[in-house]
C-alpha cells in the first residue's frame, strides 16, 4: 500500500515598502531569495520613518485614511519568510490585503511598528539616513513603481549625518592593537566585532559576528556581489559610506564604542595608523 505524500504549503506572500524593495538588499543583506517580486499597492496607509534608534527612523507604516504604500509584493518561501522576521525583529508581523499593479489582490505579512510596540523607539517624526532613502527610491525605480509615488519618495528629507570622528574618537583606534584571539576572547564577555580594521564594543547591535564590515557594506545603496567582495577592492563610494556608516549609524545611533584596530599584519587589517587622514 502506498503513502499518501502530503500536499504542500502554497508559498507565502511579502509586502516590502522599505529597504526591500531593493532586491539587491533583499538578496545580499537579507540572504533572502525571492520566488518573485512585483509592485502592489497597500491601501489605507502612509509611509513615514517612525521606527527610530537614537533619531536615526527606518520605514514603517501608519494607518491614515485615504493614503496608500507603494511597495513590493514578494513571494517567498517559508524559510525566507522566517528569515525576514529573525531580520526584522522589532517590527510585528500583520496579514494585509495587497492589491498588485497587475493581477488579483493577495494576502501579504507586513511587518509594523506601533508606539505601544516600541514607546522608545517610536517617533513621528523620525528621519531616514539619505543612504537608506536612496535604497527606497532605487529599490521603486528598479520595481517599476508609480512615478508619483517615487515623487513622494523624494520629498522626504534624510537626517543630517556626520562625516567624521571626533579627535577623541580618533585616538582611541591607536590605543590598543587587537589580535584575532583577544577579539574572540572579548567576544565572549561582552558584543565585540571588527569594521574595516576596527575593533568595537557594540552591545546595541542586533546582528553581531567577528567582523561585520561585509555586512555594512551590503548596506550600501550600490552594493553588489562584485564591487562587496573585497575589503581592499572597495570601490571610493562605498568606502566613504562605511566611513558615514562608522561615525554615524555605528557611533551615533547604536552606541558603539572604539576599542582599537586589528594588529598589523593580519589578513583583515586594512592600514589605519594614518585613520581617518588617508580616508
Amino acid at each position: 500500500r502506498k503513502r499518501k505524500t502530503p500536499m504542500s504549503t502554497p508559498n507565502p506572500f511579502y509586502f516590502g515598502y522599505g529597504s526591500n524593495m531593493l532586491k539587491a538588499n533583499l538578496v545580499g543583506l537579507k540572504r533572502v531569495e525571492p520566488v518573485n517580486m512585483i509592485p502592489g499597492v497597500l491601501k489605507g496607509y502612509n509611509l513615514d520613518f517612525s521606527y527610530t534608534l537614537n533619531g536615526l527612523g527606518t520605514g514603517n507604516i501608519t494607518a491614515k485614511e485615504d493614503s496608500e504604500v507603494h511597495g513590493a509584493l514578494i513571494e517567498v518561501t517559508h524559510a525566507g519568510l522566517e528569515k525576514l522576521k529573525r531580520f526584522e525583529a522589532g517590527y510585528k508581523e500583520v496579514k494585509k490585503i495587497i492589491t498588485p499593479y497587475k493581477g488579483e489582490p493577495v494576502e501579504a505579512s507586513v511587518f509594523i511598528v506601533t508606539q505601544e510596540d516600541a514607546p522608545g523607539r517610536y517617533d513621528k517624526d523620525g528621519q531616514p539616513s539619505a543612504n537608506y532613502l536612496k535604497i527606497l527610491i532605487k529599490g521603486a525605480e528598479e520595481l517599476g513603481v508609480e512615478n508619483t509615488y517615487i515623487e513622494r519618495l523624494r520629498t522626504h528629507t534624510p537626517i543630517q549625518q556626520r562625516d567624521h570622528l571626533t579627535p577623541e574618537e580618533a585616538e582611541k583606534i591607536h590605543r590598543k592593537e587587537f589580535t584575532v584571539e583577544e577579539v574572540q576572547v572579548a567576544a565572549k564577555a561582552a558584543r565585540t566585532t571588527v569594521v574595516r580594521g576596527i575593533v568595537m564594543g557594540c552591545a546595541g547591535l542586533p546582528i553581531v559576528s567577528f567582523d561585520i564590515t561585509h555586512v555594512m557594506a551590503n548596506r550600501w545603496v550600490h552594493a553588489t556581489p562584485e564591487n562587496t567582495a573585497s575589503p581592499d577592492q572597495y570601490p571610493p563610494e562605498l568606502v566613504e559610506y562605511l566611513q558615514t556608516a562608522i561615525y554615524d549609524e555605528l557611533i551615533m545611533r547604536f552606541k558603539t564604542e572604539i576599542l582599537g584596530k586589528l594588529a598589523t599584519g593580519h589578513p583583515d587589517y586594512l592600514g589605519y595608523d594614518e585613520y581617518p587622514e588617508h580616508l
